[in-house]
């Protein structure tokens, strides 16, 4: 072996290395465009959302439900969104002063809006698009001194579990 042969072994090495590099950057890059795009979707809703809970009236609560969790999860109450969307629809008759919101994980950012009731998709791909969305319009209301007027319904654990952190946060 020459000089020169391992002069070229070290450079296609190295190649290869950056070439490994390269495509973990891209992965990153995504990722992070992903995110931020799904970011920028959920800002408007949660702005929306976040007007709605300030207009509630005195005794009057935004109930947030886990979309999918409750019609595909261990302990659902309903077997189709569309008996879930009509379950809040009965809850809403029984309690004129509250809204519900409906968030499902989806892979178009969509949200119908009826009275008291919103229905939205996240958009986007990935797990628990939903939780997260939840989870931060929770700590938004928070940081406004409203999180007392949300109600969130999921039998997800970790969701429960960071929605009791954040709202026992002083």
């Amino acid at each position: 072996m020459s000089a020169q042969d391992v002069i070229i072994g070290t450079r296609a090495l190295h190649l290869k290395q950056l070439k490994l590099q390269i495509a973990a950057l891209k992965a990153e890059n995504t990722r992070l465009r992903e995110q931020n795009d799904e970011l920028a979707n959920h800002f408007d809703l949660a702005m929306a959302a976040a007007v709605d809970l300030r207009a509630l009236p005195p005794g009057g609560k935004m109930v947030v439900v886990d979309g999918w969790n409750l019609v595909l999860g261990a302990q659902k109450t309903a077997r189709t969104p569309e008996e879930l969307i009509g379950r809040a629809r009965e809850y809403l008759s029984a309690n004129p002063c509250d809204c519900v919101w409906i968030v499902f994980d989806g892979p178009r950012e969509n949200v119908v809006n009826d009275g008291r009731l919103r229905v939205s998709y996240t958009g986007g791909t990935g797990a628990h698009r939903a939780d997260r969305f939840i989870v931060d319009f929770l700590r938004m209301a928070r940081y406004c001194g409203l999180a007392d007027k949300i109600e969130v319904r999921s039998a997800d654990k970790d969701l429960l579990k960071n929605i009791k952190r954040i709202s026992t946060v002083q």
